[in-house]
């Protein structure tokens, strides 16, 4: 028998911690997934004629055409969303909210930039009719917007929070997608004017990696699976490059990391990029334990963690300003020897394939011998074009944002 040795072992066992989820670690939340995986297919028929004959059990799904019955006509509608021939399809959106939408969906409206994210990624940014203002205030800052600067030409809605229902109404969407932080808003817009709202939520940026239900959600709506099973492969290629380097160094090897990427650089958060590319999060054990997305730490406690390297998030501060808003840092590690690095952060937006990106630009600060010959200019902007189809993201969104990310020779 082989026996591996226990270095081998450990490696895997790391490499398995970051391995991407497959699109079955998630349950496709649309009325006709009878079984309760990933997809509709014809095993969804095979469970739906199990109910009818009272060989299987009732699910929350099974109901297709959501009639409140259980029967030959749910076979049917199932077999119509197979063939892309249907004519509606009820879902269960991410804030739990059950709405039907029409088929296929010619106009949409989006309420808020990680909606908008998600339809442009899913290559429907030609469908959108009207955005939110927030975003539109953005701009240039969000790299959706960058790529597809026409977006701004559009009428915009007010807000999620304070949707504009007479600006929707005159663009007569098919959809609106919302954020699913606010439902009693999403009720409101419904029952006013009578256009589904469905909510979906930003992308984690502690487990970006994994599949998203937001992504495959709006990609069944927009008859656009394949495109998000695209990218989600894509997603978990250009992560295991990296993370199939970062699971061979010893943990003691790995820089003590703190990231200040949250509310300009007031808080951390458990953010995924840090020890995909190698790093140890300082503050990960104390978030988890209290059971929180992000914190404001207090720079004791920081000095007693005493950082290798610090990351500044998203609003282009230097080091004065990391000193003025967390005095005492300077006796940490990163501030003495000049290891304080600006990156893009989640603030503006969880973007997914941005997250990708730090998580390069993270590797070759974190670790610059096993990652000399990585360009991340380079490789980060291919990144943006295969997904966005635009040149040069990785430096005009910089430019949009006053950002001065670290450059190599």
């Amino acid at each position: 028998m082989r026996i591996m040795s226990s270095g081998l072992i450990l490696a895997l066992c790391i490499s398995l911690v970051f391995m991407p989820a497959s699109a079955s670690d998630f349950t496709l939340q649309i009325l006709g997934n009878a079984n309760m995986n990933d997809t509709i297919d014809e095993l969804d028929i095979e469970y739906v004629q199990g109910i009818i004959d009272g060989t299987n059990d009732e699910t929350e799904l099974a109901d297709a055409n959501y009639d409140g019955e259980i029967n030959e006509e749910d076979i049917t509608q199932i077999e119509l969303i197979i063939s892309g021939e249907e004519e509606e399809l009820t879902v269960i959106d991410s804030a739990g909210r059950i709405v039907t939408v029409p088929q296929p969906i010619e106009r949409i409206v989006t309420t808020a930039i990680p909606v908008l994210r998600n339809v442009v990624i899913l290559d429907a940014a030609d469908k959108v009719v009207g955005i939110d203002s927030s975003t539109a205030d953005g701009g240039m800052k969000y790299f959706c917007v960058q790529a597809h600067p026409e977006l701004l030409d559009l009428p915009t809605v007010g807000t999620y929070q304070e949707p504009n229902m007479e600006a929707i109404l005159k663009l007569k969407p098919d959809v609106i997608f919302s954020y699913s932080g606010y439902p009693d808003s999403a009720d409101a817009i419904q029952e006013k004017i009578g256009i589904p709202v469905v909510c979906t939520h930003y992308v984690e940026p502690s487990k970006f990696y994994m599949t998203s239900d937001s992504l495959m959600l709006t990609a069944e709506i927009l008859g656009k699976k394949d495109r998000a099973e695209w990218l989600m492969s894509y997603v978990g290629d250009k992560i295991d490059r990296i993370t199939e380097i970062t699971a061979e160094i010893p943990e003691e090897e790995k820089p003590k990391v703190y990231a200040l990427v949250w509310y300009g650089i007031t808080q951390t958060m458990d953010y995924a990029p840090v020890e995909l590319a190698g790093g140890r999060n300082v503050a990960k054990e104390f978030l988890l334990s209290q059971g929180l997305e992000s914190a404001q730490i207090n720079p004791e406690q920081v000095i007693i963690w005493n950082p290798d390297v610090i990351f500044l998030g998203c609003t282009g501060d230097s080091v004065t300003k990391l000193l003025e808003t967390h005095p005492g840092l300077e006796a940490t590690n990163a501030v003495k020897e000049g290891n304080v690095y600006q990156i893009f952060g989640p603030h503006f937006c969880h973007d997914l394939i941005q997250l990708v990106v730090e998580t390069y630009y993270m590797a070759k600060l974190l670790h610059p011998d096993e990652f000399h010959d990585l360009d991340v200019e380079d490789e980060a902007n291919r990144m943006f074009e295969e997904v966005y189809g635009a040149e040069d993201l990785y430096n005009k969104v910089q430019e949009a944002r006053g950002l001065e990310l670290h450059r190599w020779e």
